[in-house]
């Protein structure tokens, strides 16, 4: 009896012992120990029974595989090996999806459902890591072939980066799998970040306030444009996230009831942070609208209509290290870093943690967080005025 795809589906990545059934016209089915069930075509060539493989279900498809058959014949009557004419002629065309179309289809179908930044991210990883490396049919990787792979990832990148696309890559393959494009037991969803790299850790740097202060003052020496030296500065006093004061646009500064609220799409946690506008946050604001007008993007870019690109950030903050370090030898820091010094220090100050958490734009964790939206505006102001009062005093230290 003819094999149908309800048989096959229901065998696909079942645990069970090795079987082969056949299906017709000398045309079967090799299922393996872990459910991959492969193609097969039983012949004769030069009197020997030769065993041709045709592809994997459920990419090949039954009546794909079966159109096979007339051209497989075609090679025995003309007394031609049919396993060297589909390999020399490469007339087998899968239907199976290589990695990087469904890592295309993943991007088009499943990221737009994300937010812009991380769509952002997301986009540029497939572009340099998959798109170029992974266009074999996803289910011909085997193990080794995965392996070899981060392999590549790892020299060319790094240890971190091979684990982030293991991890990346696992949400594809598991994504293209729940939506019936391939088979469930891909090598590449066996294997953990361990196996071909390092996981990222939390960062621990924590700028002192000498260090910061010496970093504010290495800044304003800096000839670099007032966008970007604003931008640092602002990410240093605020503890916003680098995306939120890069991407701010001057419609989301109130200044009546002096607040600034990121907005739900540019907030990493997907709702509405709310800021309160110190009086030196209010000088560096008043110096960028005078340099660039206030309209359009608070950090304009190349233009005003775009923002600041994350790049451009991160390499003045190298450079600003590079200063830093030769005359000091401060230890490395980031943008990012400046989030943790700010609560950090605050902390150590006897500011309360819950308002330090919303300073960051954290969500409070607990039925706090669920109870409880009052944003501590006025506690927010107080601890802001008592960073730069600290970071001032620091500064006036290091000038004396």
């Amino acid at each position: 009896m003819p094999l149908s795809d309800t048989k096959l589906r229901n065998l696909v990545g079942k645990v069970q012992e090795p079987i082969t059934l056949s299906h017709r016209e000398s045309l079967s089915v090799r299922v393996s120990k872990k459910g991959t069930i492969t193609w097969q075509y039983r012949c004769r060539y030069q009197r020997k029974q030769v065993i041709v493989s045709l592809g994997r279900y459920p990419g090949l498809s039954i009546k794909d595989a079966q159109n096979y058959i007339p051209k497989l014949k075609q090679w025995l009557k003309e007394n031609k090996d049919p396993r060297i004419e589909l390999k020399n002629q490469n007339i087998i065309e899968s239907d199976c999806p290589t990695i990087a179309e469904i890592a295309k289809s993943w991007l088009e179908k499943r990221v737009p459902d994300l937010r812009e930044r991380t769509q952002h991210v997301y986009a540029n990883q497939v572009n340099k890591w998959i798109y170029p490396h992974l266009n074999t049919p996803s289910d011909d990787m085997r193990l080794s072939d995965w392996i070899r792979y981060f392999d590549m990832v790892k020299e060319s990148g790094s240890a971190k980066t091979a684990g982030f696309i293991l991890v990346r890559l696992k949400s594809i393959v598991g994504w293209a799998y729940k939506r019936g494009e391939i088979s469930p037991n891909n090598p590449v969803l066996q294997l953990n970040v361990s196996d071909v790299g390092k996981a990222s850790t939390p960062g621990h740097r924590v700028l002192q306030l000498n260090e910061i202060a010496k970093l504010w003052i290495q800044i304003e020496r800096s000839k670099a444009t007032p966008a970007t030296k604003l931008c640092l500065q602002l990410i240093l006093l605020t503890g916003a996230r680098q995306s939120e004061a890069r991407t701010a646009e001057w419609k989301d500064f109130n200044f009546t009831s002096m607040i600034w609220t990121v907005p739900p799409e540019k907030s990493k946690t997907g709702k509405p942070i709310n800021r309160p506008i110190s009086k030196k946050v209010k000088e560096l604001l008043d110096t960028l609208g005078m340099v660039y007008g206030k309209f359009g993007f608070l950090i304009p870019g190349a233009s005003q209509t775009k923002a600041m690109t994350t790049h451009s950030i991160n390499r003045f903050c190298a450079r600003m290290h590079a200063h830093l370090y030769e005359q000091w030898q401060i230890p490395k820091f980031t943008p990012h870093d400046a989030r943790r010094s700010l609560s950090t220090l605050l902390s150590e100050a006897g500011v309360a943690p819950h308002v330090t958490e919303k300073m960051l734009g954290h969500v409070l964790r607990g039925v706090m967080g669920i109870y409880n939206k009052h944003d501590w505006i006025k506690e927010q102001l107080e601890a802001y005025d008592l960073y730069w009062g600290l970071i001032t005093e620091a500064i006036e230290a290091e000038l004396k």
